[in-house]
């Protein structure tokens, strides 16, 4: 009898185990949600008040090249300018800039100095032919990802959004497609959040529907107003991965302000003609030619 209670005693306690290591049931959204117009309004009536910004904080990167590894951190500014102008510059203590993102209307640039020592570059449009040199952090997708663009009220014109709500997530997910030769295919995917239409998550992808850019977007904050209840709200926090290179980046925001004077300006996204590193990159460039060296500083 001892033995058999000894049992049946086991037996409970390893019941009460499996229950209280179950996981915990998720609950999906059941309540009221918006038509496909009213989303885009609101998502529009807070980032078309967003046409400049100007923001500083901390970022790490993990910059792989070729299979080679590297770690940059340190202090970060943002510049931002619709609809193309973007340029993040990365400070390390004294060592000055050693990483910027760039893009305008005609061109686009990563720098990555330290043991990288390169300059990637090229045009908005070109055929990107240096596949072997292609850009470990590719700065023309970064403007999808601050998620401060509007939204094409014309749901006809390609690239064509189609929504539909994730009751799990909370979130209305947007999946942009646009017409290939032979078929349609997806470009974009934008989550925004429910309850304030603001962007919590963007996915990028390639004509082939692989994820080129995936990034999460957190601590959405008035962009520096007065009254910062009628402010509109950026994401403060960016957590980015590309699949294809294996880089990441993460940065984070601590002060956020539509301009600082009068930056962003014109001059704040002149391509640089000077960006004093050893190797610049251009890949629109055919697939033989090799880089060229910048001139001896």
């Amino acid at each position: 009898m001892a033995a058999r209670g000894l049992a049946l005693i086991l037996v409970v306690i390893g019941l009460t185990g499996c229950i209280s290591n179950a996981p915990a049931t998720r609950t999906a959204y059941t309540g009221p949600t918006d038509p496909m117009a009213k989303v885009v309004e609101d998502v529009n009536a807070n980032n078309s008040r967003v046409p400049t910004l100007w923001a500083k904080g901390y970022y790490e990167a993990n910059i792989v090249d070729h299979g080679k590894k590297y770690f940059v951190n340190g202090d970060v500014n943002l510049l931002y300018r619709q609809p193309s102008d973007l340029r993040l510059v990365a400070k390390k203590d004294v060592a000055g800039a050693v990483f910027e993102i760039g893009s305008n209307a005609e061109q686009y640039w990563l720098i990555v100095k330290a043991d990288v020592d390169t300059m990637w570059h090229g045009r908005h449009g070109g055929e990107q032919a240096n596949e072997s040199q292609r850009m470990p952090i590719q700065p023309e997708l970064m403007l999808e990802v601050l998620g401060v663009a509007t939204i094409d009220t014309n749901f006809k014109q390609p690239p064509v959004p189609v929504m539909r709500f994730n009751d799990y997530a909370d979130a209305y997910m947007f999946v942009w497609n646009a017409p290939a030769p032979d078929r349609w295919v997806a470009t974009k995917e934008v989550w925004y959040d429910r309850a304030s239409k603001l962007p919590v998550k963007v996915i990028l992808f390639d004509a082939n529907g692989r994820v080129v850019v995936g990034a999460n977007l957190s601590k959405h904050k008035p962009a520096g107003a007065d009254d910062a209840s009628a402010a509109p709200k950026v994401a403060t926090r960016y957590d980015l991965t590309f699949p294809d290179s294996g880089s990441s980046m993460t940065f984070e925001l601590n002060e956020l302000l539509p301009r600082r004077g009068n930056v962003p300006n014109d001059k704040s996204f002149l391509f640089p003609s000077e960006p004093g590193v050893n190797r610049i990159i251009d890949v629109d460039a055919p697939e033989p030619a090799a880089p060229r060296h910048a001139p001896e500083r």
